[in-house]
């Protein structure tokens, strides 16, 4: 019995380090993209939005299915953005094309690529080593929010600044994963609906026809939930 137990530690230990292995090998990536293609910009007096820039030129030349890159400083996320065909190869799939479980951070195949839907979806992973779309779990605290009030969506055209107006876990069958709306009246309904729905109030109250960015990610609620926070476009 003893030996049975050991050899089943031994081999648990090994399958949990190659998984870690493959999450610190997929975030190494990440970190020495972000390296090579962000730009410091000159220093600006009451500069608001980060300083630095994005080489869309040079991601593209990599990945052709690079869309944007999205930032939230101090959760530490900075990735690229990419959009595929269907919404399976990059749940599994690096920025550089490489199977790793860490995947990368990607529009809805049905959205448009340059965020002009009135509501875009973009997907990542909850890694266990808090990589990824992890830390967007924190927007469950109030404070998370405070500290962190919006986010920054970089694209070859310019940068798009979003104010959150809206965190909750939801269940898949509920309306918050709407895409398709009927008009902008249809659009504003929904838009206080998911509102309506956060965990606390933000203060931030969407106009008509402002477009919205939903960033999801799973949660420990299981397979059938996904924790979302809703972005209004403020500039």
């Amino acid at each position: 019995p003893f030996l049975a137990a050991l050899a089943v530690f031994v081999f648990s230990a090994v399958r949990l380090g190659t998984i870690f292995w493959g999450y610190y090998q997929g975030e190494k990536q990440y970190q020495k993209l972000a390296d090579a293609v962000m730009i410091p910009k000159p220093e600006l007096s009451e500069q608001e939005e980060p300083e630095f820039g994005v080489d869309f030129k040079e991601l593209k030349k990599m990945n052709p299915d690079i869309a944007a890159w999205i930032y939230i400083e101090k959760l530490g996320i900075s990735y690229p953005v990419v959009q595929g065909s269907d919404n399976e190869y990059y749940l599994e799939h690096t920025f550089y094309r490489e199977e790793n479980k860490c995947g990368s951070i990607f529009i809805e195949a049905g959205n448009q690529k340059d965020f002009s839907d009135w509501n875009t979806f973009v997907y990542g992973h909850n890694m266990k080593d808090k990589s990824m779309f992890a830390r967007l779990n924190e927007y469950q605290e109030e404070k998370t929010f405070q500290e962190n009030p919006e986010f920054y969506i970089y694209t070859s055209e310019g940068t798009k600044r979003y104010q959150i107006f809206s965190c909750y876990q939801a269940a898949l069958d509920e309306d918050s994963f709407q895409a398709d709306f009927q008009g902008e009246e249809d659009y504003a309904s929904w838009q206080e609906t998911v509102r309506a729905k956060s965990l606390y109030d933000t203060k931030i109250m969407p106009k008509a026809g402002q477009k919205t960015v939903t960033l999801m990610t799973c949660t420990p609620a299981g397979k059938n939930y996904r924790f979302l926070i809703h972005g209004v476009l403020a500039d």
